[in-house]
């Protein structure tokens, strides 16, 4: 029989495990979709029933606001329904009910932690960031903390102060978080053969928490991906998928592969139903372009009127999508180029170094590949998915 003190640190893991593929992975934000007529379909995702089940807690909140626990749990709860549902006012609900907290002269460290994540989400990464130096001075063994640290610098290319925080979860979480922690940083910067094989077995322990598997499968799958072994990151992407199956970060870097190994179809397939989402309905419309399908001009159309209403209401975090948007589909590699250059100031994950190569070879951009060369070489990053594209042409002549 476990001790109540071993009880207390088994459900910390489980709450780490539940948290930790959300923020593992890049987070995949959307900006709210101004429809171009009276028949185009609103919502196609349960975020209205989500936010109802929340009255509760909402009346409780309203009726306690000392109570942290509740904003707390609420705030939490208002950011899993904005990434699953695709919507930052989910997100800005949370900010809401956490300001109160922020606000004090000393807030409590998990108000901190919580509103980093919301943070994160929406791709303040610094002020992100600068919140959870506070919430660690407070807490230093928050494992939530670490890892949400840890995601982010390794998200903007800084491996080397990634290390040390996924080091630290060796302390503060369970040993299979801080080893997938540390072979995902690992493998950006150099050592990304040896970190694929550290996680060969490990992620197929089924006696892990689900959301910790998925999470781990999801790192070996990105991985084996970058190693040139496409079979493999399809199969456990697939498996990733089985365990988190709404997943809009997992399903974006599955049907990127799939794109890429001119698999348009089975794209279609994958993001049934997922139009809500701009960045999987991004993905619709590339696959139904390259198939020539009847679908293809009204999912680029709908995507379209999307990327104006994100650049109206000044949201940054389409620059991925807007720079894909303009190269696939709008054969705009000049436009492209300059969209990803501004997204590589924000963030440097396998996906934005990809588009950014890409487009900078297409529109013959000669000082962007060296800058991309110089980080590569800085960095010591593997891709060899980048062959054939700059990375093995004019990027090792700019080396």
């Amino acid at each position: 029989m476990r001790t109540p003190g071993q009880q207390r640190a088994r459900a910390g893991r489980r709450a780490l495990a539940a948290f930790l593929f959300a923020t593992g992975a890049a987070l995949v934000a959307a900006a709210p979709y101004v429809p171009e007529g009276d028949a185009t379909v609103l919502e196609r995702v349960p975020a209205r029933a989500a936010l109802e089940r929340l009255a509760p807690l909402r009346q409780s909140v309203a009726a306690h606001p000392d109570e942290l626990d509740a904003a707390l749990t609420l705030a939490q709860a208002y950011t899993a329904i904005g990434r699953e549902n695709g919507d930052p006012r989910f997100v800005a609900y949370s900010e809401a009910t956490l300001e109160p907290w922020v606000r004090q002269p000393r807030p409590p460290e998990k108000a901190l932690v919580i509103e980093a994540i919301a943070l994160q989400y929406l791709h303040r990464f610094d002020e992100s960031l600068a919140l959870l130096e506070r919430a660690l001075a407070l807490q230093p063994l928050d494992a939530q903390a670490w890892l949400t640290r840890a995601t982010l610098l390794e998200l903007k290319g800084d491996f080397a102060s990634a290390r040390p925080a996924c080091a630290r979860l060796a302390r503060a979480a369970d040993a299979l978080i801080a080893l997938t922690c540390l072979a995902s940083v690992d493998g950006r910067s150099g050592r990304l053969a040896a970190s694929y094989a550290r996680l060969r077995t490990a992620a197929d322990d089924a006696r892990l928490p689900a959301d910790t598997r998925a999470w781990a499968l999801a790192v070996r799958a990105e991985m084996a991906e970058r190693l040139g072994d496409d079979a493999s990151a399809a199969f456990d992407y697939a498996a990733a998928l089985g365990i988190s199956p709404k997943d809009p970060y997992l399903k974006a870097a599955y049907a990127d592969l799939l794109l890429r190994i001119a698999r348009p179809d089975k794209v279609i397939t994958l993001l049934a139903g997922d139009e809500a989402q701009d960045p999987l309905l991004l993905r619709l419309a590339i696959a139904g372009v390259r198939l020539g399908s009847p679908e293809a001009a009204r999912w680029t159309q709908a995507f379209d009127a999307r990327l104006r209403t994100a650049e109206r209401d000044r949201y940054n975090t389409h620059l991925r999508e807007q720079a894909m948007y303009l190269l696939e589909v709008r054969e705009d590699a000049v436009a492209a180029v300059a969209a990803a250059r501004r997204n590589w100031t924000l963030q440097r994950e396998p996906a934005d170094v990809r588009i950014y190569a890409r487009a900078a070879e297409k529109a013959h951009a000669a000082g962007d590949v060296a800058l991309i060369a110089r980080w590569v070489r800085e960095s010591r990053y593997e891709d060899r998915t980048l062959c054939g594209l700059t990375r093995c042409g004019a990027l090792e002549e700019a080396q």
